[in-house]
């Protein structure tokens, strides 16, 4: 629960500071904060839907993250692992990116989104890839080892 807790934080903040930068750099450019007027018209100012949106991305990350720990059950294989880690991962990103961005309503949010799916999918399993055949090699060469 510990390990869960500290990947759930870490996700969080590191998304909460990434998207802060990746927003005031936005600002700059645009002169206003990036955001969907529908779901900013949900709060009385944008400094709210702004937090509010900072919050869920966290969330995403937060869940995603914390998410990982499916990789280190040793009792389903990797297959599994990681069609559980992929069903944790969409039940969370896709309401929160319907509702933030617009998801099921415009092509370029939904592009940006899966685009997005599919990168962070795509790393947190090569990384959980990497780790389980190095844990293969290991087990091969004890194997190895005992009967020579």
């Amino acid at each position: 629960m510990k390990k869960i807790l500290i990947r759930f934080v870490n996700g969080f903040c590191y998304s909460v500071a990434i998207t802060t930068v990746i927003e005031l750099i936005v600002m700059k450019m645009i002169g206003h904060v990036a955001m969907l007027p529908e779901f900013a018209a949900h709060y009385e100012n944008d400094v709210i839907a702004f937090c509010v949106q900072l919050l869920l991305v966290g969330v995403m990350s937060g869940v995603t993250s914390a998410g990982t720990i499916l990789f280190e059950l040793k009792r389903p294989g990797l297959l599994w692992q990681s069609i559980l880690f992929l069903c944790v991962m969409l039940a969370v990103w896709i309401p929160t990116a319907c509702y933030l961005w617009g998801f099921h309503k415009y092509l370029t949010s939904m592009i940006s989104c899966l685009v997005s799916i599919v990168v962070t999918y795509g790393i947190c399993w090569g990384i959980q890839y990497r780790l389980c055949s190095r844990d293969v090699k290991e087990i091969n060469q004890r194997l190895n080892q005992k009967e020579v």
